[in-house]
């Protein structure tokens, strides 16, 4: 009879284990026990196999281990079936013997790193643990913790699949995958009983980014009222939805119970902000600059000023907050943005002071040098102007990153969405929408005040609703492939409740939502009565405006550099061009220099293209005394006039880099 060939059957073993068939690969390690019982291979094997029985694995690790004593794999399988104080000795044990297992004990390093906010080295440290111990949870669940992004994901994916019980790591992947946007995998990892009240929280805040803030905030209407986290979420989920007698009670309690005033009155308020409650956030802002004046209060107190049209108080404002923050960027540009700068202002000099002292942040030194080239503008000092603006977009693109291949990969899913939306029959709300859109600085703001002028019409600014809206049905789209009409009514409805909320409940929505041009399908499937004006522009002033502009922190990122801005800008034409030939006779263009050449004309055509009748005070929307909540909001109080059309010219040789990435068009069609 031939020998039998050991090595053949533990092969044949692994493959069986790899392939998920664990009881054919058991049968054939006791084949080869059967032969010779002191293989540490095969009884290590055949233990992982058994990991579902502790009792049975125990015995084989701990055989395995004596065999092998200083095999780290087979300290770490004998690990991952103990627990209790038996699990505790071992670790003691491994960490006397110099071998890693992955316990808790094993990423204290990693861990201190992450206190100490020192991320990239604790991913180091946590990769490192995680090649030393593959299959154990913490190295992977500390890497996944030092991660930022999407990248977090999967570490904490594999972390939750190695112990499904740990709530700090279900709750990390959630948070996660909420901020990926995976909204179904989120309510998933959130729908088991028993859990704490920071997955209640992070519910209501999932809510709260989907359009759906009523439900959050009853959610969390009745929860611990000395809880700084919980009811800080309240006041933002209440905000947003409007409430504000209760959005400024739930604040009260979280700043009694520790919650940090400044930081946490200015997010509710800009949530109240958002949700079209103005008259909430302003109240919110001036208790707390009476209780706790800042220059941060100050200056956003300014802003909101500003937004009404009332230039002395919030250059007042602005005094206040440069007294006690004289190198404040953001309100140096704030008072250079109000209005021109005369000839023989003192602003140009404490800006230029401001530059000059040595602690001045990078953040502050770029919004100075944005003001230092408005001033530049209105004072007629041309040659100044470029140098300041190319100091100003170094030191913000150096703290914001651009990656235009994230942005053509948005753009590319969103236009092969349209395979799925564009055979679905909308059932939507018929409610009249117009979407107000194009790039940033190209004239929207404008468009969006002649339409506030007319009396038919409500405006609520950029408004956030409809991304919120849709992210559930882009979820469900994106992992699954399919679409469906009934959740795209359904978000059509969350959105017209946010918005018309915000708008004052008119005949007719405005929304100057920029992003919808990249989305401009989905928005009609989900609102079928809806219209889209879409704003053109020379590119080229719009490049220009673009980088003389600061955006909130972590917005418009391609915006800080010429290159970038022009892919970027390209890459717009071709998500619009995509939109306009799919949706044949839904979208109505308007050019901005058209628009500032033959203003009645145009302004004709585009109430006809919206279904709203002429109104004569269209023609003079400087008139309307509106809120205007955006970078415009000192242009578009003046007359419709020609005075930026064609003002890149004087800049043509610093914006070169521009021009030449605009000679190149981007696709949308993914390359063979």
């Amino acid at each position: 009879m031939p020998p039998i060939d050991l090595t053949a059957l533990y092969r044949e073993g692994l493959a069986h284990q790899q392939a998920g068939r664990l009881d054919e690969a058991l049968a054939l390690y006791d084949r080869i026990l059967s032969h010779k019982p002191d293989i540490p291979e095969v009884l290590f094997q055949k233990a992982r196999c058994l990991g579902d029985k502790p009792g049975e694995a125990e015995p084989l690790f701990r055989k395995a281990l004596k065999l092998k004593p200083k095999e780290a794999a087979i300290w770490q399988g004998l690990h991952s079936v103990l627990s209790g104080k038996e699990r505790a000795k071992l670790e003691v044990q491994a960490a006397r013997a110099g071998v890693v297992i992955g316990s808790e004990k094993d990423v204290a390093k990693a861990q201190r790193l992450l206190r100490a906010g020192d991320l990239s080295a604790a991913e180091v440290e946590a990769m490192r643990l995680a090649k030393a111990a593959p299959q154990a949870f913490w190295p992977v669940y500390v890497l996944g913790l030092a991660r930022q992004g999407a990248a977090a994901i999967p570490p904490l994916e594999a972390a939750h699949a190695r112990d499904p019980s740990h709530i700090g790591a279900r709750l990390a992947l959630a948070r996660a995958t909420l901020a990926a946007g995976q909204i179904a995998r989120t309510e998933e990892l959130l729908s088991v009983a028993g859990l704490p009240d920071a997955a209640t929280v992070l519910k209501a805040r999932l809510l709260r980014d989907t359009a759906r803030p009523d439900e959050a905030a009853d959610l969390l209407s009745d929860g611990p009222l000395r809880d700084a986290t919980w009811q800080r979420e309240l006041a933002l989920s209440a905000a947003a939805a409007f409430r504000g007698d209760q959005a400024k009670d739930a604040l009260a309690r979280a700043i009694a119970a520790g919650a940090d005033r400044v930081a946490a009155t200015r997010s509710v308020a800009m949530a109240a902000e958002s949700a079209g409650d103005v008259a909430t956030a302003e109240e919110m802002i001036a208790a707390a600059t009476e209780a706790t004046p800042t220059a941060d209060l100050y200056l956003h107190r300014a802003q909101f000023r500003q937004s009404a049209g009332d230039a002395a108080a919030a250059e007042a404002d602005l005094d206040a907050a440069l007294a006690l923050d004289p190198t404040s960027g953001e309100a140096f540009r704030a008072y250079a943005n109000g209005r021109k700068v005369a000839d023989g202002s003192p602003l140009p000099g404490r800006i230029a002071s401001a530059l000059a002292r040595s602690g001045t942040s990078a953040m502050d030194r770029a919004s100075l040098h944005f003001a230092a080239a408005k001033c530049a503008v209105d004072q007629g000092r041309h040659g100044e102007v470029m140098d300041h603006l190319h100091r100003a977009n170094r030191l913000v693109a150096k703290a914001f990153p651009y990656g235009f291949e994230s942005d053509l990969a948005q753009a590319r899913a969103l236009a092969s969405d349209w395979n799925a939306l564009e055979p679905l029959a909308p059932t939507g709300p018929g409610a009249p929408v117009i979407f107000v859109t194009g790039l940033p600085r190209s004239g929207t703001t404008l468009v969006e005040t002649i339409l506030a002028a007319h009396p038919d019409a409500g405006v609520g600014g950029e408004m956030p609703f409809l991304g919120r809206a849709l992210a559930p049905t882009l979820d469900l789209l994106r992992r699954d492939g399919r679409a469906d009409a009934g959740m795209l009514a359904d978000a059509g409805l969350r959105y017209l409740t946010l918005a018309s909320r915000c708008a004052g409940a008119p005949k007719v929505i405005v929304d100057k939502a920029i992003s919808t041009f990249s989305r401009m399908g989905h928005a009609l499937r989900a609102l079928p009565n809806a219209r889209i004006v879409h704003v053109i522009r020379d590119p080229r002033d719009v490049g220009l405006s673009l980088y003389r502009n600061k955006f909130p922190d972590g917005l418009h990122r391609y915006a800080y550099d010429l290159t970038e801005m022009g892919r970027y800008i390209r890459l717009h034409d071709a998500i619009a061009g995509f939109w306009k030939a799919a949706l044949p006779n839904r979208v109505h263009t308007i050019s901005y220099e058209d628009l500032t050449a033959e203003p009645e004309a145009q302004i004709r055509a585009l109430l006809d293209a919206v279904g709203l009748p002429f109104d004569p005070a269209c023609l003079a929307p400087q008139d309307s005394g509106r809120r205007i909540q955006t970078l415009s909001f000192a242009q578009a109080r003046a007359p419709i006039g020609r005075g930026s059309v064609a003002a890149w010219e004087r800049y043509r040789a610093d914006l070169e880099p521009l021009l030449l990435a605009l000679e190149q068009p981007v696709a949308l069609d993914q390359p063979d």
